[in-house]
């Protein structure tokens, strides 16, 4: 390395030190003076500086002009990137012919989270596309990635092959990725403790890195999804059996697990934010600004299947109930007084619709109940459930009461795409309604 070289990599290091301890103006300055003198890392860095709003102002155009900047360098992270921004539109409007070009360019240099990335696309597309997507999963893991670790161990399980998957389990559950450490909870349960422990140290059997792999072009758009079958036409009630895939699942409680904190809501009145009396859950919500590609691609597949476009859908919510932990009766459309009162009711209307995906099923305890219909729904891993929250005038329809049951033992993981009437309500905004409706 000659000494220009040199200076430029520990430039870079005391930018990222900056990152680190979180000293975000120093960081954004050192990233700028990296990335104006044309160093593809910096200009990444300083991209996501201006996306996650990381002490300064969200700026998607600025995001967006830094990330591709740092792609036209070949830096295949910055590709990565680049991908997720075309698909979701932040920046320029989206762009998903340009995603695919970027997503396959990074995965085609072996880029791990691209490979990662795309073999999550694959599986999204259908039975057709599950080897391609399970091969590119295993070239990630291949290289350590954290979740295609995972996602290899638990389609292992899938397939009745505990022996191979648990090392990886342990292995990963030792980083503390939480979904490893959720199947290693249950497997506790149901081979024993000791059973497991003795799997678990066994030597981890990754999977090999490929000679080649054939990576094709792919549409976005996957085969068409059930309607899904009609438990009650008073509030529209319908369930979809395995709406997501297992691996899906889990990628959204890996991603929804850091940032879990107490479930709050808006207080009538005041309209400050507190914590919900009714639901003593975790949450977190998913705004457009921290979502990436494989979230944005869920939450449309739940928006076709409900029949609801998905400008009309609030950020994706996921939650997590312990042993003893409910969410009490109440409604997700809001009073009127409170709509009323707050701008970004009235700006964007009534929540019209709910939908409820199971992210898991193995605890006990934890139905969706609707006290007002006499019904409970028992959560299966990939379930989606549907209703309408209001009437034909558009007022509370006092038969979408509904409850999540107290989980007895486990954990319950739960995702939640509230649709208003109005289109709207995906734009970043931190001062929009919170995450559970007050009743």
């Amino acid at each position: 390395m000659d000494p220009a070289q040199g200076q430029e990599a520990s430039e870079l290091d005391a930018a990222l030190g900056a990152l680190r301890s979180r000293d975000y103006p120093l960081a954004r300055e050192r990233f700028h003076d990296l990335a104006t003198r044309g160093d593809g890392q910096a200009m990444a860095y300083l991209g996501l500086i201006h996306l996650r709003a990381l002490g300064t102002p969200y700026d998607p155009d600025q995001a967006f002009e830094w990330t591709e900047r740092a792609a036209r360098t070949g830096l295949a992270s910055a590709e990565l990137t680049l991908a997720h921004l075309s698909y979701l539109g932040i920046g320029p409007p989206r762009n998903p012919g340009q995603a695919a070009r970027l997503l396959l360019a990074s995965a085609r240099t072996g880029h791990a989270p691209a490979l990662r990335t795309l073999g999550l696309v694959y599986l999204g597309l259908g039975a057709g596309w599950r080897g391609l997507g399970e091969r590119c999963l295993e070239a990630a893991s291949a290289q350590r990635d954290l979740f295609a670790v995972h996602a290899i161990a638990s389609l292992r399980l899938i397939r009745g092959e505990p022996a191979r998957a648990l090392p990886l389990l342990a292995w990963a559950g030792t980083q503390g990725f939480y979904p490893s450490l959720l199947h290693l909870k249950r497997l506790q349960q149901t081979m024993g403790t000791e059973a497991v422990r003795r799997l678990a140290i066994a030597d981890p059997d990754y999977p090999g890195r490929p000679q080649a792999l054939d990576l094709p072009e792919f549409p976005w758009d996957p085969a068409p999804s059930p309607q899904g079958r009609l438990l009650d036409p008073r509030i529209g009630l319908r369930i979809q059996e395995r709406l997501l895939d297992a691996v899906e699942c889990d990628y959204l409680i890996a991603l929804a697990a850091p940032a879990l904190r107490p479930s709050e809501t808006r207080e009538p009145g005041s309209g400050r934010i507190v914590k919900n009396p009714l639901c003593t859950s975790s949450a977190m919500n998913f705004p457009p600004n921290l979502e990436d590609l494989v979230v944005f691609r869920l939450e449309e597949r739940i928006a076709t299947w409900c029949g609801t476009a998905l400008d009309a859908a609030e950020p994706l919510a996921v939650l997590r109930y312990r042993p003893g932990e409910e969410y009490r009766p109440h409604f997700d459309a809001f009073d009127d007084k409170i709509l009323a009162a707050d701008p970004e009711g009235i700006r964007l209307g009534q929540r019209t619709a709910t939908v409820l995906t199971d992210l898991n099923g193995d605890f006990t305890g934890g139905e969706t109940a609707f006290p007002a219909l006499g019904t409970q729904v028992r959560p299966e891993t990939g379930q989606a459930l549907v209703f309408g929250n209001v009437d034909g005038k558009g007022a509370r329809n006092p038969l979408a009461l509904h409850a999540e049951c107290p989980v007895l033992n486990g954990e319950k993981w739960l995702a939640t795409l509230w649709f208003r009437a109005r289109a709207g309500a995906r734009r970043w905004n931190p001062a929009a309604l919170g995450p559970s409706a007050p009743t």
